[in-house]
């Protein structure tokens, strides 16, 4: 496994230690074999191509070779809970894309979060995370892919509304750690009214598949401190721990 080039890696905020390999199977399985033999908090991984990524429930997670983020981030010690983590980088990503748009292509492209591990652009998926830890619970692996210069034709890329065209993965991957960072200093309580505040789903009507197939459809009204979805249908309020998540339209639209 190849380390990055000295240059590039004195320029990442922080106490980030990270490498760089051109090919892997999997950032997010390389990185737990790492942590399990010792590998320290605040150890990344970036992988310019995967043979083996996988999204929630197994889904596969292709990019174009050296297009994209493609990253996963280790926590250790007080920084293990699982939700914390995966809430964090995801608010560091929603705004570390916000630093490469101007006001008017926020305004017509927003950039949002959808429960569980979506980022949308203008309501379109761009990325998404994957987290895992270990049966201790001494670290947490948040593995999280963007489209930065490469998107299917189902999907959007930053570069598109970015200020600068050739926005390329290192650039995105300097300021995502950065803000990663300044959001560690950040108390739970506020780290969570940070995440309400730019996730999408939020009083949205939602239709969620369930793992065991079963099809909920109700209003999302609450996202609580472990993660769960809060949905009231017509006949209950369900906590919902994992599922798939379509966003609906109310009768009168929105």
């Amino acid at each position: 496994m190849a380390s990055i080039d000295n240059n590039w890696q004195t320029s990442m905020p922080g106490d980030w230690q990270v490498r760089r390999v051109v090919e892997t199977g999997s950032t997010n399985s390389d990185l737990f074999a790492q942590a399990e033999s010792g590998a320290p908090h605040h150890s990344a991984l970036l992988a310019d191509f995967q043979t083996a990524g996988r999204g929630r429930l197994d889904r596969t997670w292709q990019a174009k070779a050296g297009a994209n983020l493609l990253l996963s981030l280790l926590f250790r010690d007080s920084h293990v809970d699982v939700a914390q983590c995966q809430r964090r980088v995801a608010v560091g990503a929603v705004r570390a894309c916000r630093k490469f748009l101007d006001t008017d292509s926020l305004a017509m492209q927003p950039v949002k979060l959808k429960w569980p591990n979506d980022l949308l652009l203008a309501g379109t998926k761009f990325g998404g995370m994957l987290s895992v830890a270990d049966q201790t619970q001494s670290f947490v692996v948040v593995g999280i892919g963007v489209n930065i210069g490469w998107a299917p034709e189902t999907a959007a890329k930053l570069a598109d509304v970015s200020r600068d065209p050739s926005l390329s993965p290192l650039t995105f991957l300097a300021e995502l750690l950065r803000q990663t960072s300044e959001l560690e200093k950040t108390s739970d309580e506020n780290l969570h009214e940070l995440y309400l505040a730019d996730l999408a789903t939020l009083h949205r009507l939602v239709r969620v598949e369930l793992t065991d197939s079963r099809v909920v459809v109700g209003r999302a009204i609450a996202v609580n401190q472990d993660g769960r979805l809060i949905v009231q249908t017509d006949e209950r309020l369900l906590t919902i721990e994992t599922g798939d998540v379509v966003h609906l339209r109310d009768a009168v639209g929105e």
